[in-house]
């Protein structure tokens, strides 16, 4: 064996690297993050040059402009080069990625500096040839996938001579669970033991991407498997360098989209072999073949997928699941909004904060201070003011402001004595309440509020049959997810 073959068996099998070190990553050598720049990129004659972030980035920190690293502009001469193609789609939307997002996914999903990223033009579609570069969905990125490219799935793109892109998501995500399952369980999974128990088959409607399939008669080994994406076939980038592959480099892999001559429904003569190791895969518990599981940040890093994935404690906890990078990018913002009203915020409160030896001469001078102020302007005929005012502007000034503060006993209870509720409701009229509802006179008021009494009631009925409602559809939920769990212990049974 070459040495370049042993490096890519030891990635394959799991076989003991020297974590991130130069020693034992055979992608150690890679050159770091190039820019391309404005007069000199593109395939031919490509001029490169290093990113100075001394001007333009004064305010990010040496660590955060490692990992964030800046995307590449594109030329003229470069986008004269890539073409439709064979133009196999019908709906063929356009990339909404745009160039300030790249570096939010070089942080989200642990894009390395050498892996160049290069955002599709206005014109340019997934199934176009860009030579050089090779298409992929964030929404591949977000189920786990992380560079290089998982073994299997090159392997089957390999076999099909197809671009990875032109798989539909669930077929990404069976060949990336099944490289997952297997290195953690110590059981071996090649090609034939794929095509063992799937197919590839054409989807019907959006003709060039291709699905996979249970083999009639064969149990799935992956379980509960998305059946509603939605939004994803605009939201892809172009990338390459020598990380994308790995070793082998991409082989037959297909760059850009094409029709496939092979056959999809004949398997590999793998014969006994591949049989007594799908059945060790099928051996395993149902839950651990859930793709979820399969997929989780834990098991991907276990699995040594994510080899080359610089671990952030920060960020990588847990899959992620925000619709989009620009999404994303809007709900850090948002927080950063939040985090200002938060500190301005304390800030006044602080400024009103004033610092008092003794708390309870504070309390007592307040208290004061706001008996003398009732006294002098609403005072009673002797001079003083009355007990019930003297009690309303302690409560008062115990909250330290302008509200009103009704008085409720702790001990008391409205089921079984309400009258006691009598002054704390009469406290609870404003003045300037009491002041418009004297002007309209007793009828009017006793219509106004009888009309917005039942307004509240009707609220009331409306909100409580909503709820009875929704409790019977969560119990008919249940049922209902008790019975296809059921059914998926039959069928992996």
């Amino acid at each position: 064996m070459t040495e370049e073959e042993v490096l890519w068996h030891e990635l394959e099998h799991g076989v003991s690297q020297q974590g991130s070190s130069s020693k034992g990553n055979p992608f150690a050598d890679i050159p770091s993050a190039r820019v391309m720049s404005q007069t000199g990129a593109g395939p031919s004659g490509r001029v490169t040059e290093e990113v100075d972030s001394e001007d333009d980035e004064a305010e990010v920190d040496s660590e955060e402009t490692e990992v964030l690293a800046t995307t590449m502009t594109i030329d003229a001469e470069s986008n004269l080069e890539s073409h439709p193609g064979e133009c196999m789609l019908l709906k063929n939307p356009r990339s909404s990625v745009a160039t300030e997002d790249i570096r939010l996914w070089r942080y989200l999903y642990g894009i390395p500096p050498s892996v160049e990223i290069r955002v599709p033009t206005a014109h340019e579609r997934v199934d176009w040839v860009v030579p050089g570069w090779v298409a992929i969905y964030e929404l591949m990125m977000k189920d786990g996938m992380r560079f290089p490219i998982p073994r299997l799935l090159r392997d089957v793109c390999d076999h099909y001579e197809i671009a990875p892109s032109q798989l539909m998501p669930n077929a990404w995500r069976v060949l990336m669970s099944l490289e997952s399952l297997s290195i953690r369980n110590g059981v071996d999974c090649e090609l034939g033991e794929v095509l063992f128990s799937y197919y590839l088959k054409e989807h019907d409607k959006d003709k060039g991407r291709f699905k996979l399939i249970v083999r009639v008669g064969r149990a799935p080994i992956i379980t509960c498997l998305r059946t509603n994406d939605r939004g994803w076939k605009d939201r892809f980038i172009f990338v390459r360098g020598d990380l994308v592959w790995g070793p082998r480099g991409p082989g037959g892999v297909s760059g850009h989209w094409k029709a496939t001559s092979r056959d999809f429904n004949r398997a590999l003569p793998s014969g006994l072999i591949a049989e007594e190791r799908t059945r060790q895969l099928l051996d395993i518990a149902v839950g651990e073949r859930d793709y979820g599981v399969a997929l989780s940040e834990e098991n991907l890093r276990a699995s040594r997928l994510w080899d080359f994935v610089e671990e952030r404690p920060d960020l990588m906890s847990g899959r992620i699941n925000i619709p989009s990078a620009k999404e994303a990018k809007l709900m850090m913002k948002g927080a950063a909004s939040s985090s200002q009203r938060e500190k301005k915020r304390k800030r006044v409160v602080l400024a009103d904060t004033r610092v008092v030896d003794d708390p309870e001469a504070c309390k007592l001078s307040k208290a004061e201070a706001a008996l003398a102020a009732v006294g002098k302007s609403q005072s009673t005929g002797s001079g003083e003011p009355s007990p019930g005012k003297a009690k309303k502007a302690k409560g008062k000034s115990a909250e330290g402001g302008d509200s009103v503060v009704v008085p409720m006993p702790s001990d008391g209870s409205v089921y079984s004595d309400p009258s006691f509720v009598k002054d704390a409701t009469e406290a609870l009229l404003l003045p300037e309440d009491r002041k418009r509802l004297s002007e309209i006179g007793p009828v009017q008021s006793a219509e106004w509020s009888c009309a917005h009494a039942y307004q509240a009631l009707m609220g009331w009925t409306h909100l409580r049959s909503q709820i009875t409602a929704q409790e019977k559809r969560n119990v008919d939920l249940t049922a209902s997810n008790a019975t296809l769990r059921k059914s998926n212990e039959k069928l992996a049974a």
